[in-house]
């Protein structure tokens, strides 16, 4: 079983058809990948309503061999829509939590005191929070905000970017915050993190698909020298610490080798 936590859900140049969820499984299982969490690219940049429901529609959709879900896209600048949308969808299984992203126009991360309303009114769904952590700076600001949220699960994802060692030593302290390890594509960050946070129990697989293909996040691992437990616990275990039974039955099969790609685009 392998969860990716983190992918970007809406097409692009070079992944057209990733608004099909019917493509999407196709391209996660050939990956290995038993369930992927989804946050609508729409919603982060213009239209958060229809982009939200989009990755609703794609979570509640019928397919074999990979469950999607989806993260709800929330904007501290957008407070009464955001409290709405939230109000809909947060008890609804679709979601595994909410996500806060960088301003989209001005790369500014999200930080406390502009996203503090609005968690106040979030941290009562007691769902998780993935917080797009790019630069070392991001991830300063996401530790504070998962020490406001106190037992509340964090994901910071992106690993603070080329940044990831200054990011990772702020992220040390904080037993409630994951870390995702997409971003740069570097194994010696997995093996930096394993050794600052004492062992692999907060660091959890995404991908940001389609931006970046899966399978070379995945290859990472193939260069650590890990156990069978720890690679269960980085791919699967740990996301079923922070998802619990929407991700099922806690198994111990992470195997993704011996697969034929096609490219993410088709």
């Amino acid at each position: 079983m392998i969860c990716d936590i983190h992918g970007q859900w809406g097409p692009t140049t070079a992944a057209p058809s990733w608004n099909q969820p019917d493509h999407v499984r196709g391209q996660l299982l050939q990956r290995g990948i038993s369930m992927g969490c989804f946050a609508s690219a729409l919603a982060r940049r213009y239209d958060m309503v229809a982009g939200n429901d989009a990755v609703y529609d794609a979570a509640g959709s019928k397919g074999g061999g990979v469950v999607l879900k989806g993260w709800l896209v929330i904007q501290p600048n957008q407070h009464d829509e955001s409290a709405n949308l939230m109000r809909k969808y947060m008890f609804h299984d679709n979601f595994v939590g909410a996500a806060l992203y960088p301003n989209p126009a001005t790369g500014e991360p999200v930080t406390l005191a502009r996203c503090q309303d609005l968690l106040t009114v979030f941290r009562r769904y007691g769902k998780a929070l993935l917080i797009h952590t790019p630069t070392a700076a991001a991830m300063h600001h996401a530790v504070d905000i998962a020490s406001f949220l106190g037992a509340g699960k964090v994901i910071a994802s992106g690993m603070g970017g080329v940044e990831w060692r200054e990011a990772i030593d702020y992220a040390v302290r904080p037993t409630n915050l994951f870390l995702d390890f997409s971003g740069a594509l570097t194994s010696e960050k997995i093996a930096f993190a394993i050794q600052r946070l004492g062992g692999c129990r907060k660091l959890v697989f995404g991908s940001s698909s389609p931006g970046t293909d899966p399978a070379a996040v995945l290859a990472l691992l193939d260069e650590l020298d890990l156990t069978d437990d720890e690679r269960h616990r980085i791919l699967y275990g740990n996301a079923h610490r922070i998802f619990g039974e929407m991700l099922g039955p806690d198994e111990e099969s992470t195997d993704g080798g011996g697969l034929t790609l096609t490219p993410m685009g088709g």
